[in-house]
């Protein structure tokens, strides 16, 4: 599937909630928007998806989760082990301006409650980024 700015839908997505709730209509949102969805309860878990090889381009997750690490620890082990996955950290505790701030260092952020099409829109504008900053990356230089 293809959307108006031209890019395909083919990105997988990895959902990290300790509300399963929340990562069911999320997962049932993106799944219809044409996107392949994986679902993470903890840190630890989405770690060992993460690890086993499968090919996720982005990762969404909850700020604070219950118990062990969360989404801070999560944005800084991709940060080191996983740099070109694009991160979107979630959290009700964001206020709008804070959220509106653009890209943190580690990801960008989404304030709860939202809806599939408003996490849609914003993973296609991170990977049309993504996509231009690649392209300007492997164009050869002007004067070569």
């Amino acid at each position: 599937m293809t959307t108006a700015g031209g890019i395909t839908r083919a990105a997988k997505v990895l959902i990290v909630d300790d509300e399963s709730d929340l990562r069911t209509m999320l997962s049932t949102g993106l799944g219809e928007g044409g996107f392949g969805v994986l679902q993470a309860a903890t840190v630890r878990e989405a770690q060992n998806i993460l690890r086993s090889g499968v090919d996720i381009d982005i990762v969404i997750s909850d700020v604070k989760m219950p118990g062990g690490s969360d989404g801070t620890d999560l944005a800084i082990w991709l940060y080191r082990f996983m740099p070109e996955t694009i991160l979107i950290l979630t959290s009700g505790y964001f206020s709008r301006e804070e959220a509106e701030a653009g890209p943190m260092v580690y990801g960008h952020r989404l304030p709860k409650p939202f809806r599939p099409s408003q996490v849609i829109a914003l993973i296609d504008q991170c990977l049309d980024r993504r996509d231009r900053e690649r392209a300007a990356a492997s164009r050869p230089p002007p004067w070569g």
